[in-house]
């Protein structure tokens, strides 16, 4: 299994669902596929709530569209009926599953645990490193999950030790892929 992990600055609940505004992320999506890493993280998002992935669905009306090209005026009225119909925002469907936490309510004591292993981690991939190995494609594995580790150091460390009030009203999101 693979993740994102990004920060929402503000979530669309509906009960156990949320709406999914890409406009509402405060930065790109970060990728979480190194499996160790993967293990690490689900163990962290145990403490999250679990949520499903509504897509955020505008209604539409698609009058008008494609009737110039139809020579023929029953087809042309038959598209038209097809076309005016408009589309419900009551009619969407579950697109996915993610863990959220609101930035201020994360449990210190899972957050220390999580660093705790990202830091083992760390270290057991830099223990996999000698002049010898270096180069090596059998460390490229250690190295794809050092990248991952700094890189979640670094998203956490700016969302959830910000004294930004927005940040600290945010939400960690993390996506299953």
């Amino acid at each position: 299994m693979k993740y994102t992990l990004n920060f929402s600055v503000e979530l669309t609940k509906e009960g156990s669902h949320i709406l999914y505004d890409p406009e509402k992320f405060a930065d790109t999506p970060m990728a979480i596929s190194v499996p160790d890493v993967v293990k690490i993280v689900e163990s962290f998002i145990k403490s999250f709530e679990e949520v499903g992935i509504i897509e955020k669905a505008l209604p539409k009306s698609i009058q008008n569209q494609e009737k110039n090209g139809i020579d023929n005026p029953s087809e042309r009225e038959q598209l038209s009926e097809q076309n005016s119909i408009n589309i419900s925002p009551a009619l969407r469907s579950l697109s996915g599953k993610a863990y959220i936490c609101k930035s201020k309510e994360l449990n210190e004591t899972v957050l220390n645990q999580f660093c705790t292993q990202l830091t083992e981690y760390l270290q057991m991939c830099c223990s996999k490193f000698s002049p010898d190995t270096f180069l090596s494609e059998e460390n490229g594995l250690y190295v794809s999950g050092l990248k991952e580790v700094l890189e979640l150091r670094n998203y956490l460390a700016k969302y959830t030790r910000s004294h930004k009030k927005n940040y600290q009203n945010g939400y960690l999101y993390i996506m299953v892929i």
